[in-house]
């Protein structure tokens, strides 16, 4: 029997959004049509609806107007998963390890571009990457990701932690009409659920699940792989 270590694409990943979005997908007039609410201000409307946009991009990853992510890794993947000797079975290609480890994902979709990637030595020196020459960035796949050009090697990260620096921008588009009208739908549906039951003890899992808006997204989160 052969043994080896369980396969971690990557050792620690952390994810932190850098420019917030400009606008919101939906606006107060649209709230105040689904509520039948003429009266609400555009402070409180923008409050619902920001509430359940988050919400929403929290729940699935997603990332509705444009804004710009930053993923900080340990260390690049694969390369460093252990095999303990004796090893005889498997393919070839498995032992010397699968394509996929050439790739990383970026957490946060639909990805737009990549902006830039950082790498840091052990003395918290930090070297800026040309992305063009050493990747290739994926923006078809769901989630994006970024993927070594043929011929390249991941560049030398040494830091013990947060060694890898990856800024990313992430979204439909910078104005509403780039959203796909089911996310602004289930915007609207969540946003009104939680305005219609407040102080019901409704919370965000119930509006999402009960409005209807769950579903409308999940025809986009499913494709994420």
């Amino acid at each position: 029997m052969s043994l080896r270590s369980p396969v971690q694409l990557t050792n620690a990943r952390g994810s932190v959004i850098v420019t917030q979005p400009a606008i919101e997908p939906v606006t107060g007039a649209e709230f105040r049509d689904q509520i039948r609410d003429e009266g609400m201000s555009n402070t409180e409307a923008d409050g619902w609806i920001a509430t359940a946009r988050a919400y929403i991009e929290e729940m699935n990853n997603l990332a509705i107007i444009t804004q710009t992510w930053r993923l900080a890794l340990d260390r690049w993947p694969s390369g460093r998963e252990k095999w303990w000797d004796g090893v005889r079975q498997g393919s070839r290609a498995e032992l010397v390890g699968p394509a996929s480890y050439s790739d990383v994902p970026l957490p946060r979709y639909p990805l737009q571009s990549i902006t830039s990637v950082t790498t840091f030595d052990t003395g918290d020196n930090a070297t800026a990457v040309t992305v063009a020459d050493v990747f290739n960035v994926d923006t078809y796949r769901t989630p994006g990701r970024i993927a070594l050009r043929f011929g390249q090697t991941w560049p030398i990260a040494l830091r013990e932690t947060n060694a890898i620096v990856i800024d990313y921008a992430c979204g439909y588009g910078s104005a509403a009409g780039d959203v796909p009208a089911p996310i602004k739908q289930a915007i609207l549906l969540m946003a009104a659920s939680l305005y219609e039951n407040r102080g019901d003890g409704c919370s965000t899992v119930d509006a999402y699940a009960m409005s209807g808006a769950r579903g409308m997204v999940g025809i986009y989160t499913a494709k994420a792989i």
